[in-house]
């Protein structure tokens, strides 16, 4: 566990033959035997948490296929929108990234991103109730939807709609350890930067993210790292579903976003908050439930700064 945090082990330990295999095996063995709080079992997620890390950056040969298959995709859609009623632009929401074929039985790094190795993250994640497993658990995923390219969007899909892991995802965010709650929300942030997720996302995660901004106190080291990952998530999808959306803007939940804008200890979040109440002040029937809750035009400016006087010359 150690050897896999540091960047030279890692690269050595996903190389050396059998050790994922082995670290894997054992897991999903305890797993299967009603062990999964065993301190083996954290050891062991751990490890492949790490082993995780990264991973888009050595990508997998299996994953050369996504962009052919993307690429396909893509040229399909593209020539079916030109003899349809609707824009010809591609809207990336209108497919999915298809996922590579699995290898049956698979071996070393390939066990990192396959989908056997999700479901038993998932079923740890349900059955678990240590922390440290939990955190684990969600990093790995974490670190499997942490790029901005094919790869991210193949694990989320993978994760989302055909694991249907969102539920247990979302139960993360009601954890009393802040670390969990901070690799959860981490997870779900990277995994609504996917349109084709944003529907199914906003039914099942949607309460637990609202939330989580409306009650979530300061006093947590993951604090800022939380409020950043939440912001983006409800701005991904309150946007995505503004009639469904509007209904999650409290008053306790935007005098929090509020508060978070004048946070200067937590920049990040502040930059979040910020961003958010401006997607939310552009569409107007977000606006109109804003001015119920006593936001007006000069409140926004003095929040959003130069970003809202920008857009605000569009009305």
């Amino acid at each position: 566990r150690n050897l896999s945090s540091a960047d030279m082990g890692r690269q050595t330990m996903r190389n050396y033959p059998g050790l994922i295999d082995s670290v894997m095996t054992y897991a999903q063995n305890c797993v299967a035997s009603n062990r999964p709080d065993d301190k083996s079992v954290e050891n062991c997620i751990c490890i492949l948490h790490n082993l995780s890390y990264r991973l888009d950056a050595e990508v997998p040969n299996k994953y050369t296929q996504l962009n052919h298959m993307a690429r396909s995709v893509y040229m399909d859609k593209t020539l079916t929108g030109c003899f349809n009623s609707r824009s010809g632009k591609m809207e990336n929401d209108e497919y999915g990234i298809p996922l590579p074929e699995e290898d049956y039985k698979p071996k070393g790094p390939s066990w990192l991103y396959h989908s056997d190795a999700i479901r038993t993250y998932l079923s740890l994640m349900e059955h678990s109730k240590k922390d440290a497993t939990l955190e684990a658990c969600a990093g790995a995923l974490q670190n499997l939807t942490a790029s901005r390219g094919l790869m991210s969007s193949a694990m989320s899909q993978l994760i989302g709609l055909k694991e249907k892991g969102l539920p247990r995802i979302a139960r993360l965010l009601q954890s009393n350890s802040s670390e969990v709650v901070r690799s959860g929300a981490s997870l779900l942030s990277n995994m609504s930067r996917h349109p084709i997720l944003h529907k199914t996302m906003a039914h099942q995660v949607l309460p637990d993210v609202s939330r989580l901004l409306s009650f979530q106190s300061g006093n947590t080291n993951s604090f800022g790292e939380i409020m950043t990952s939440a912001c983006y998530t409800l701005r991904n999808l309150i946007m995505s579903n503004p009639h469904l959306g509007k209904s999650y803007l409290t008053s306790n939940m935007l005098n929090n976003v509020v508060s978070l804008c004048r946070n200067g200890s937590c920049p990040k979040a502040a930059e979040a908050a910020r961003l958010l109440l401006t997607d939310l002040w552009s569409n107007r029937e977000l606006q109109s439930a804003l001015k119920q809750q006593g936001f007006d035009k000069n409140m926004m400016g003095s929040l959003a700064g130069t970003t809202f006087r920008t857009l605000s010359s569009r009305f």
